[in-house]
């Protein structure tokens, strides 16, 4: 058969993946019947379903344009095992790009821990030629998740008939500068003449439009009750921001930047396991949420906390084994090695707890007030009998048992992996307040902990409601019957079933390197979101009866002790 020597010209196959023409070439090999896709006149009715298939890739968030579509030059052998080989090669390519097949995911970020699903080009190539309708077929290779199917539909739509312009009010296109001073009344200032403009609040006659009055002040505790900020009257940096915003929704839409943006989540999803489990659990890190989910129906939705960016919570799949109640905290050891070690190197030998955690002389009343205690070999030592400076703190276990400052809080589930992250309760719950929450060393603390143990329990292990009140009460940790996928996911557009899209800040930079794996462009959609412990400004999140607010700047040799272990440990304080 000639395609069986086309095939086998290694030149022919020179581009595609070594899969996929491997595959190709045991196919011909075993294939006694006519070729697939030609007959004596040229390409057969299976081809041209197939090819004009891959032309509307772009529909699926493809390009049409990286698929290299053969043309018959010919009737002859030669020709005709030309066109056979080469469209093989190219619908064995597009059934590895749907399943995606086009970036490796950890070639991007180490923790981008995601495996796409590609289907075996042997497999392919068998359910190809049994296929009455490949173009069928090939359409049935994306994934079938409904948030893939509903962010091809905002893509549909995206790159539809353009829309009519909507006429913008003028004042939705004054911006007021950016800037973290606080103007109140009584205040003088060129900016003031831009909030009026802005609000729509004329001076008095014979005042100046600089001039920051009553009336002005009014207008202002006006938008931030209608917004939800601190009602002040003052120009605070958080109502500059809201102010903003509003101006930023008005722009026009940049279509090249919206339809890439879905194409990127389309990606992403190409890289979950084509089943997510029955029940299962979503972590979507750059929206802040989690959800659980058995079957179509939500079961738990409630807000998240995850990683800073330097502390960047990894996207991967595990499964859900242990819920566990009133838990130890162990300190990990990238923690150990980026935060404790540097500063106890520094620090020196002795009596390094009080020095670390504020508190004058006496490590041992330290140790008592944060209920550490440091292990070697299994064994409880003195801290103060040990030269830090000299030691690797990888040798050593720093565990904070149970109780009210542990910042584990009352439950943490696990779901075994490699990155060592897990979602816990926090002692920290004010910090849910706060719309930017990624403020972790890369574990998900989530709010409404028990609310989520009950759902657990009950998919888990069958629980019911005095079944649960019982085990949060008991303590311990308990092993789930059925292990209940954990989806750690990092989507940054989200559509529902009508294809309305709802975008997050890309908080880790992970757009920019995908969007210039796909394009070959250097691009960045967000910038990635810096944040601090604590936000500050009119919308920061209320602060903990009997905690202290410290201010942002570092203070020279003004230390104040944490509230808790977790605040020592995570720099916030320190740092």
């Amino acid at each position: 058969m000639a395609t069986r020597t086309w095939l086998g010209n290694a030149a022919n196959a020179k581009g595609a993946n070594k899969d996929d023409a491997a595959a190709a070439v045991a196919f011909y090999a075993a294939r006694a019947e006519a070729p697939l896709w030609v007959d004596s006149s040229g390409f057969n009715a299976k081809a041209k379903s197939a090819m004009d298939e891959v032309r509307k890739a772009d529909e699926w968030g493809l390009s049409a344009a990286a698929f290299d579509l053969p043309s018959v030059s010919g009737t002859s052998p030669d020709a005709l095992a030309d066109a056979e080989g080469k469209l093989t090669l190219q619908l064995l390519k597009y059934a590895r790009f749907a399943r995606g097949g086009r970036v490796n995911p950890q070639s991007l970020s180490r923790i981008l821990d995601m495996t796409p699903p590609i289907k075996d080009p042997n497999a392919v190539l068998t359910e190809l030629a049994a296929a009455s309708s490949p173009d069928t077929y090939l359409q049935g290779l994306h994934p079938q998740h409904t948030g893939f199917k509903n962010l091809r539909k905002a893509l549909l739509a995206a790159r539809g008939p353009s829309k009519p312009e909507v006429e913008i009010d003028p004042a939705l296109k004054i911006s007021i500068p950016a800037t973290k001073a606080t103007l109140k009344k009584g205040v003088d200032a060129p900016e003031v003449a831009l909030v009026r403009q802005r609000l729509k609040v004329a001076a008095e006659a014979g005042t100046p439009e600089t001039l920051f009055d009553e009336k002005l002040e009014l207008a202002l505790k006006a938008f931030q009750v209608e917004r939800g900020i601190k009602a002040t009257g003052q120009l605070s940096g958080a109502t500059r921001v809201s102010l903003n915003r509003e101006v930023e929704n008005q722009k026009a839409p940049d279509p090249e930047r919206d339809t890439l943006r879905l194409v990127l989540n389309m990606e992403r999803w190409r890289w979950m396991p084509e089943h997510l489990g029955k029940v299962h659990v979503e972590n979507n890190i750059p929206e802040f949420m989690t959800r659980v989910y058995k079957g179509e129906d939500l079961l738990f939705k409630e807000r998240i906390i995850v990683g800073l960016p330097a502390w960047a919570t990894p996207v991967f799949s595990a499964d859900m084994e242990f819920v566990g109640f009133n838990p130890s905290w162990g300190m990990p050891d990238g923690i150990k090695m980026r935060e404790l070690q540097p500063r106890l190197k520094a620090i020196g030998g002795n009596d390094f707890f009080s020095q670390l955690f504020g508190g004058g002389s006496g490590g041992g009343a330290s140790i008592r007030a944060y209920g550490l205690n440091v292990y070697r070999g299994g064994k409880q030592i003195d801290p103060d009998s040990v030269d830090w400076s000299k030691e690797d703190v990888r040798n050593y276990s720093f565990v904070q048992p149970p109780g009210g400052k542990n910042p584990l809080g009352i439950v943490k589930f696990r779901f075994p992996n490699k990155h060592d992250v897990y979602m816990h309760d926090t002692i920290e719950r004010p910090l849910f307040a706060q719309s930017n929450r990624a403020l972790s060393h890369g574990c998900i603390r989530v709010q409404n902990p028990k609310g989520f143990a009950a759902v657990m329990l009950a998919e888990g292990n069958g629980y019911n409601e005095q079944q649960v009140a019982n085990a949060i009460a008991g303590g311990g940790e308990i092993h789930l019957d059925y292990k209940i996928p954990v989806h750690m996911t990092y989507f940054t557009a989200v559509a529902d079933e009508s294809g309305r899209v709802s975008s997050y800040a890309d908080i880790y930079g992970h757009d920019g390197k995908l969007a210039a794996a796909l394009t070959g462009r250097t691009l960045r959609l967000d910038p990635v979101v810096e944040m601090s412990s604590s936000d500050g400004g009119d919308d920061a999140a209320p602060v903990a009866e009997g905690s202290k607010q410290t201010s942002n700047k570092r203070k020279k040799k003004t230390y104040q002790a944490p509230d808790t272990l977790a605040d020592a440990i995570s720099g916030f304080w320190l740092n």
